[in-house]
């Protein structure tokens, strides 16, 4: 089978950090060739391309599209290129694999699905959780009806002192929102995968900026200082969100950037049915059996770099001609409720239709 050619556009920490695990390991098996790299500063792009023999370097990806030929493109820029970088490689013919989130806005998703339609290509959102070990066994549990109805749910992802002051992570005109968008799209797209994507009907929900602004909060050393560095922070720094699903089942999600609370960090996720919970962030699985309860802990699974398992996995879509494993369809369902979220709080907190 001929190797694929791939494009790595913005090759900051995400793509050379996490990405890479999964391009390397397939250009060592001869499965892709890696052709270019992209980045708006080039000297990001060069020193990656100087560490994985990669011989092109490009600061503008219209520029790569019109230099190289590409079969595949993997796009970790800032949120709010995503969609241009997407919709560029589409028109060059490529299969586009694109870190989450997919597009900051439900309309944009779909405007990348008719994208990919007329394009015959493929797309697959980087949503990497799903690969990771003890979740892939949950799912099973959970296709196996362990859980029998579902009819609530709990996402979770808190940090008391944990604002991303890098890059663009708090500037709403690079990131298209905060934690929602950058924590909240995590951990929501894993709690829906295991419910098996029921179809959302309303949210109502806040995500104000409450703690940013405030002089006398401070960030955790390691995670920067917008203050001192004079940037902007004008994205949420907490949210939380009540969806209504058709069936009758809830949710609740909540995230922060900043919040007042004990713990340093809380990252927890629980889903309940009429026969049994889970709690998936420390895999365990709860049933009622022969008149007690029952808490189990799954052990023994496999633990891959969930990145680069999900780059393998999308590669192998290509080759089988098979479906990505995280379509765009479901996609725009998590990118509906987050909207929903911040549409919702723009007015007050009140309920809105969401329509996927």
């Amino acid at each position: 089978m001929k190797s694929l050619r791939v494009g790595l556009i913005g090759t900051g920490g995400i793509l050379s950090g996490a990405h890479m695990v999964g391009w390397s390991a397939l250009r060592d098996a001869g499965r892709v060739e890696l052709v270019a790299a992209c980045d708006a500063k080039r000297e990001r792009a060069e020193k990656l391309a100087k560490e994985q023999k990669i011989p092109n370097v490009f600061e503008n990806f219209g520029k790569m599209f019109g230099k190289v030929d590409l079969d595949v493109v993997d796009i970790a820029t800032p949120n709010m290129f995503h969609v241009p970088a997407a919709l560029a490689a589409f028109k060059a013919g490529c299969h586009v694999y694109c870190e989450k989130p997919l597009a900051p806005t439900p309309q944009e998703v779909k405007k990348l699905i008719a994208a990919r339609d007329e394009a015959g290509k493929c797309l697959m959102t980087g949503q990497n959780m799903r690969f990771e070990g003890r979740n892939q066994a949950l799912k099973r549990y959970a296709e196996a009806g362990v859980l029998g109805e579902v009819y609530y749910a709990r996402a979770s992802m808190l940090r008391r002192r944990g604002a991303p002051a890098w890059g663009g992570f708090l500037k709403k005109s690079l990131a298209g929102g905060g934690p929602l968008i950058d924590l909240g799209v995590h951990v929501l797209d894993l709690v829906l995968w295991l419910m098996g994507f029921p179809k959302p009907v309303a949210v109502c929900g806040v995500a104000p900026t409450k703690l940013a602004n405030l002089d006398y909060v401070v960030n955790y050393p390691p995670w920067g200082d917008w203050k001192r560095d004079g940037k902007d922070f004008d994205v949420e720094d907490f949210a939380v969100g009540l969806v209504r699903f058709e069936g009758g089942a809830v949710l609740v999600l909540e995230t922060s950037f900043l919040l007042n609370m004990v713990e340093n960090g809380l990252h927890k996720a629980m889903i309940c049915g009429t026969r049994g919970g889970m709690e998936v962030t420390e895999g365990k699985i709860m049933t009622q059996e022969h008149g007690v309860v029952r808490v189990s802990d799954l052990e023994g699974y496999d633990e891959p770099k969930s990145h680069g398992a999900a780059i393998k996995a999308f590669i192998e879509a290509i080759e089988k001609k098979k479906p990505v494993p995280v379509p765009a369809e479901q996609t725009l369902h998590v990118m509906a409720i987050l909207d929903g979220i911040y549409r919702s709080h723009a007015k007050g907190g009140k309920e809105v239709a969401i329509s996927v």
